[in-house]
């Protein structure tokens, strides 16, 4: 995603183009952890590079944004309002979940982006509603995100297949909780292990679709869901991405 160019990469970077926002607070599938939630503030934002064994290109990458105090007190309220326990790591850096989609959304690195950690044991339920707490943001131009993958099994790889292969179980999932998001069926969504084609197949970890249950919950009454980009690569990866909005934000969907 950060070095190359291709369909996907111009979707999301078109989606970008498409948004008036004035801040991102973002969850990853990379940033799970016990205990309570955790907000990134070191007052200097570092990106890491949580990643190992790829080109040296990868690792020259960076991407500097300024910081908000404003918006960390924002998101800090509005969790302890609604009793989420939310605790501050100054020592925790922009994980490659958020930084290599923003450096396409917004290549100007000029927004302050807020990740926060999402809770290890916590349901589906609880994930949405953390992302519900926070969904008034959305009101003054702050752009909530979740970062994590719609399909994913990493032993099922084909590294040679860019998208022509793909693994039927990943695919029937696929096709699946894309419906599921358009039409609003949440609680099946919530508990697509049991309502889901091969739900444990396309997610042996469950961390990878957590942030699809942050997002949900950042929705609110009017929104239009509208996909950004279906396809797949290396047979059993997803990248199917959409978003919410109330209005129309994506200028042309798949077919």
């Amino acid at each position: 995603m950060a070095l190359i160019d291709d369909p996907y990469n111009s979707a999301v970077i078109n989606f970008g183009r498409n948004l008036d926002i004035s801040g991102v607070v973002c969850v990853s599938s990379h940033w799970v952890t016990p205990g309570p939630v955790q907000l990134a503030t070191n007052p200097s934002p570092f990106i890491q590079h949580n990643f190992q064994g790829y080109q040296k290109e990868l690792y020259d990458l960076d991407y500097k944004t300024p910081y908000s105090e404003n918006l960390v007190q924002e998101v800090m309220t509005l969790l302890q309002t609604h009793s989420i326990e939310v605790i501050t790591n100054p020592y925790y850096g922009m994980d490659h979940g958020v930084w290599m989609p923003m450096r396409l959304i917004r290549p100007e690195a000029d927004l302050p982006i807020l990740q926060m950690s999402l809770p290890l044991d916590g349901s589906p339920r609880d994930i949405m509603k953390i992302g519900r707490c926070l969904s008034e943001l959305r009101k003054k131009g702050i752009l909530l995100m979740g970062s994590g993958i719609a399909a994913f099994n990493a032993s099922k790889i084909i590294w040679h297949s860019r998208g022509e292969q793909v693994h039927p179980k990943i695919l029937e999932f696929d096709d699946w909780l894309q419906k599921r998001l358009l039409t609003a069926s949440i609680e099946e969504i919530l508990d697509y292990r049991k309502t889901s084609p091969h739900g444990e197949f396309a997610h042996p970890h469950p961390s990878t679709l957590l942030p699809l249950f942050f997002t949900i919950g950042t929705s609110m009454h009017g929104d239009l869901p509208q996909m950004i980009y279906k396809g797949f690569k290396y047979s059993s990866t997803s990248l199917l991405t959409f978003c919410l909005g109330q209005r129309a934000i994506v200028e042309k969907t798949f077919s």
